[in-house]
């Protein structure tokens, strides 16, 4: 028997410790699973710089929500490191010592995606609010904050890269206590602009409870009244310190207010939904060409909405702007989204940002549904576009070109016309064009903006006009042809032409065009501007000029090159004079036996553009002379002094006659003239008897007259007119028979008058125009002005609204009206209150009144004091028995629609040539009408006579106060009033300067002539007074007598704060050149 097998001892329980470890381990892996998943998943190959100002803990609250979400999607700074909200930002750093606790937001790395501007508010010594106060005597309350120049111009820089790249920027970035100045370049930026007003949701108004103290010290302030509010509500407030509050279940409903992904967001963002918002915000506007891709919207009563209202707000407004470019984004965010009142955990966990929104109610109560339900998405799909924009960068188109022998060709001449090769052939181009000019408000001519996002937006702009051409009158610095080849290879089907002038010198030596060492000059510029639009230019650094490194080759389109300039009449003569019988005969171009040497001139620098290029580069572009009618070949009858005689008539005295200049052998690409025509200068182009005779279907129509006779004899090329336009604004300096006069038209008036002078070219058999000028430029000046912008070189500062030459633009630059008022005061009787203020274009005078005025009973006078308490006039009419509290210069008065004027006292006329006031104070209430000449007397020579025009600068135009025609309006029991500076003898606004000159003048004096004073400020006072009586309803200061004048103090400037408006021309050209396209 074999022996009996023992059975294996089973230890009790052991199968279930495996099991029990087995579960222990699966049950680790399923708790650790959010972290593993986390870890294992990429970084997310997008660099994140963020900028926080405001940081008075290490808690950083202000982007701890920011934070977190970094973190969590496994963003990284430039060094690759994990985000840390509390140390991984530039900005305010509390915790490290006083010289490493600021860390500038620039330079950005290179490699630098995304920049999250996340809070500018800043650090104080004391308190919160607008932290307008001193912390005490000699000490600035503000430690650190608002957004500088240093900021400005790093972010300028990090947008104008080659790389695609993203700035987002939130509430407070604009405001408070960044300056106006900085203001206005961040919105141009950010495509958007702050209202002046914020607010935030406050669960208990009490004052016990949520809402910050300074609010309701403001409104006890400025209301008198106590603070009184209890329950939830909104407090909305603004910078002159108006405090609105609007109350749930009086003024708001229950939904109080609601962030909604507008149809724009849900598109771009592929985002929807909405949530309670219960944070702090802003109150922006977008700029042209922005998105808004979200909203508030706040759910009013009838009451709540009345109450909006009545402080101009309305009931929806952007709770998010984007703007673009070719490859950049920006966003502004009108919240303190990245804030969290309470610690963010778990960002190494997968899957909390699904679980926190199935789990976080979207309530008024819950403090943290918006982050959970709105921002975090939204980041993340900003995030994502940024991620792909740096992925795949748009396609670039390339332009074709065609060749004639060995000479490459995209433009050409023929017949009356410009053709352009497309699409394989020859293609007729009418020319819509605009003229570039690029001094921003603050610059001269030569300050190139040096900014690509800048130039790309004016050109998308400029592209969605219409618009086929675009003229630009000398070199510009490499960013502009950079933006203008990236615009074209992202616009293949609607590619922009460019007109490239080559600008000569002016004032040569000894005025003669042909001097040798002037020659050069021009030869040497005509070579760098050449190389530089094939992008084979490095050009060093030189005053007055575009200097750099030019790398953009924009030779396929250019349409033509523009020889010369406006040239002055002596200088003409001059050259004639000094070389007598000089011709030229090139290659390319050449004169005939009648050709005058300044024509010479022209021909051999036309040649050497034409030479060069091809022998350099192989191409041929047309090419043109510049010129005006003031050198037109034509007679002119009514140019001659007031006997009829043609003595010194500088606009009749000489020509330049393209006739004179003959292709060459060698000229394939064509000659072409281009002249700069407007419809009220000179004087024969309103004063020529022929022009009477030309009519369109509106009626006569001088402008088409002259382009009619031009035309007849400018046979031999196609002409271009290069430059025309009508100016907007409160000045005019040439009146025009036909009501095109140089300034003083409305911006319809602007967009109508440009179109029909284009259809005269057109019938007329011109190859297209070119509108002066895409922006108004506040460098420029014209005759009547200059002489009265004292200091000169500080003109730049301000806008001139009376000057022409500064309001040609179809995008307007304009000043803004600041929201907080310098100065608001009480009245007495029927004026309730006055508000004061000035900005870079005008004197702004805001007045209430107890009731409607009505002007068939009554009339509002108006004094202005602009220096000297002790000088000028106290009477605002002899027969009232009032007095101004201080002697005035000039008088409002206001007393109907088509009536209301400005006056001037004698001694400050300036249309009379009077800039002063009187010795001491006068009792004589005299005060006088402004009329300045614009054309002067002359007479045809049979003696007819030509009466002389005056502008009448007293007249105060009713209307709508958007752009710079109109003085004042009127709302309900509100007037608004402003006057323009150099109707009162301001003579510059940034420095607090006025015209003091008692010398004798009898026209204008030249430039920088005048003597000046600094002002002490203007004191406005007011009387309300009835016609039959006299009777005073009313006064400011009150009491009328006895009291010190309520004086404007100056607030001097360097830098000028202004915003940007397309015109209402520009919708007006925008369907003109459609349709011209359609058919």
């Amino acid at each position: 028997m074999g022996k009996k097998r023992k059975k294996k001892r089973t230890i009790p329980g052991k199968s279930h410790i495996r099991l029990s470890l087995l579960l222990s381990i699966g049950f680790i892996l399923v708790l650790l699973s959010p972290w593993l998943i986390w870890l294992s998943r990429p970084t997310l190959p997008l660099s994140v710089l963020v900028y926080n100002k405001t940081v008075p803990d290490t808690s950083a609250k202000a982007h701890v929500g920011l934070g977190w979400l970094l973190h969590h999607f496994k963003l990284h700074d430039i060094s690759g490191d994990p985000f840390s909200a509390t140390t991984t930002y530039r900005g305010y750093h509390p915790g490290e010592s006083e010289e490493n606790r600021i860390v500038p937001l620039g330079p950005v790395p290179e490699d630098m995606d995304l920049v999250y501007i996340a809070d500018t508010y800043g650090i104080y010594r004391n308190g919160e609010g607008f932290s307008r106060s001193d912390h005490e005597e000699g000490t600035r309350n503000l430690i650190y904050g608002g957004m500088d120049q240093t900021d400005v111009d790093t972010l300028r820089e990090f947008l104008n890269r080659d790389n695609p790249n993203t700035v987002v920027a939130e509430y407070n970035t604009f405001a408070t206590p960044t300056p106006d100045y900085i203001q206005s370049q961040l919105y141009e930026m950010f495509r958007a602009t702050w209202t002046g007003w914020s607010g935030q949701f406050v669960a208990d108004l009490s004052t016990s409870g949520d809402t910050p103290s300074w609010i309701y010290g403001i409104y006890e302030q400025q209301s008198g009244e106590a603070w009184n509010y209890t329950g939830s509500g909104i407090v909305i407030y603004n910078t002159n310190d108006e405090i609105l509050v609007l109350v749930v279940g009086e003024d708001l409903g229950p939904n109080v207010n609601q962030f909604v992904y507008t149809p724009a967001g849900e598109r771009t963002l592929r985002l929807s939904g909405s949530t309670y918002y219960t944070h702090l915000f802003d109150i922006v506007e977008p700029l042209a060409g922005a998105e808004v891709l979200g909203e508030y919207q706040l759910d009013t009563t009838p009451q709540g909405a009345r109450k909006l209202k009545d402080f101009g707000l309305e009931t929806t407004f952007p709770a998010i702007i984007r703007g673009t470019t070719a490859s950049h984004s920006t966003y502004y965010l009108a919240g303190n989204w990245a804030y969290s009142p309470t610690p963010l955990k778990f960002s190494f966990l997968a899957g909390v940002p699904n679980l926190m929104r199935r789990t976080v109610q979207n309530s008024l109560d819950s403090e943290n549904n918006f982050y959970w339900h709105i921002y975090l998405p939204l980041m993340q799909s900003i995030f994502d576009e940024a991620y792909m924009r740096k992925s795949f960068p748009p396609g670039k188109a390339t332009a074709t070109t065609t060749s004639i022998g060995q000479t490459t060709m995209v433009s050409r001449t023929h017949g009356n016309l410009l053709q352009v090769w497309q699409d394989e052939q020859w293609k007729d181009l009418f020319i819509h064009g605009i003229n570039l000019g690029i001094a921003m408000p603050g610059k001269w001519f030569t300050d190139f903006p040096k900014d690509k996002a800048l130039y790309y937006r004016w050109l998308t702009q400029i592209g969605e006009l219409g618009a086929n051409t675009l003229r630009i009158y000398t070199l510009l610095d490499p960013e502009f042809y950079h933006a203008f080849l990236l615009y074209n290879q992202l616009h293949p089907e609607q590619p922009m032409w460019l007109m490239q002038e080559i600008w000569p010198e002016e004032e040569p030596h000894g005025n003669d065009y042909l001097d040798i060492d002037y020659q050069e000059e021009y030869q040497k510029e005509i070579v760098h501007v050449i190389d530089a639009v094939h992008g084979n230019a490095t050009i060093a650094e030189r005053r007055g000029r575009a200097w750099g490194t030019y790398t953009s080759d924009v030779s396929a389109y250019i349409v033509g090159y523009l020889v010369g300039r406006e040239l002055e009449p002596h200088e003409v003569e001059d050259t004639d004079l000094l070389n007598e019988g000089y011709l030229f005969n090139g290659d390319y171009i050449r004169t005939t036996a009648a050709a005058s040497p300044t024509e010479a001139w022209l021909a051999e620098s036309t040649d050497y553009v034409l030479g060069y290029e091809e022998s350099a580069y192989g191409w041929q572009h047309p090419v043109a002379i510049v010129n005006w009618p003031t050198l037109d070949p034509i007679e002119h009858p009514s140019e001659r002094n007031e006997k009829g005689e043609k003595v010194n008539e500088s606009n009749d005295r000489t020509t330049v006659d393209i006739n004179n200049l003959l292709p060459g052998p060698q000229l394939k690409a064509g000659l072409f003239g281009a002249y700069h025509i407007y419809p009220n200068y000179p004087d024969f182009m309103n004063n020529d008897p022929l022009y009477d005779t030309y009519e369109d279907e509106f009626g006569r129509f001088r402008y088409g007259g002259y382009l009619k006779e031009f035309m007849e004899h400018h046979t031999a090329y196609p002409a271009v007119i290069a430059e025309f336009g009508l100016a907007t604004g409160m000045g005019n300096a040439h009146f025009s028979p036909d009501g095109y006069h140089h300034g003083s038209m409305t911006e319809l008036q602007q967009g109508e008058g440009i179109i029909r002078m284009f259809e005269a070219m057109r019938t007329e058999g011109y190859a297209g125009g070119i509108i002066f000028e895409w922006m108004d430029e506040w460098t420029k000046k014209t005759w009547t002005t200059e002489p009265y912008m004292v200091p000169y070189d500080r003109h730049i500062l301000w806008h001139n609204a009376v000057d022409p030459e500064q309001n040609y633009g179809i995008l307007a630059y304009e000043a803004i009206k600041p929201k907080r008022a310098a100065v608001a005061s009480s009245g007495a009787g029927a004026i309730t209150h006055v508000e004061l203020r000035l900005d870079a274009s005008f004197l702004h005078i805001d007045m209430g009144f107890t009731g409607a005025l009505d002007f068939s009973k009554e009339r509002l006078l108006i004094g202005l004091d602009t220096f000297g308490r002790e000088l000028g006039e106290l009477l605002y009419d002899k027969n009232l028995t009032i007095s101004a509290p201080s002697g005035m210069e000039y008088l409002v008065v206001i007393d109907g629609k088509e009536t209301s004027r400005l006056l001037a006292i004698p001694p400050a006329n300036g249309s009379q040539y009077k800039f002063s006031t009187y010795e001491g104070l006068e009792m004589r209430g005299l005060f006088e009408s402004m009329r300045k000449l614009t054309n002067k007397a002359r007479a045809l020579q049979d003696g007819t006579p030509i009466p002389a025009r005056y502008e009448d600068a007293s007249k105060l135009h009713h209307g709508k106060l958007i752009g710079s025609t109109n003085h004042w309006k009127i709302e309900g029991n509100t007037l608004s009033l402003r006057i323009p500076w150099t109707r009162i003898n301001v003579s510059d606004p940034s420095s607090g300067t006025v015209l003091d000159d008692k010398r004798i003048f009898y026209t204008d004096p030249l430039r920088d002539v005048l003597h000046t004073a600094t002002s002490d400020g203007i004191a406005v006072s007011v009387a309300l007074v009835q016609n039959k009586t006299d009777r005073v309803l009313g006064t400011f200061p009150a009491p009328a007598m006895g009291v010190e004048p309520v004086v404007l103090a100056w607030q001097p400037w360097n830098q000028p704060t202004f915003r940007e408006r397309l015109k209402e021309s520009y919708t007006l050209l925008q369907d003109y050149f459609i349709t011209f396209k359609e058919n």
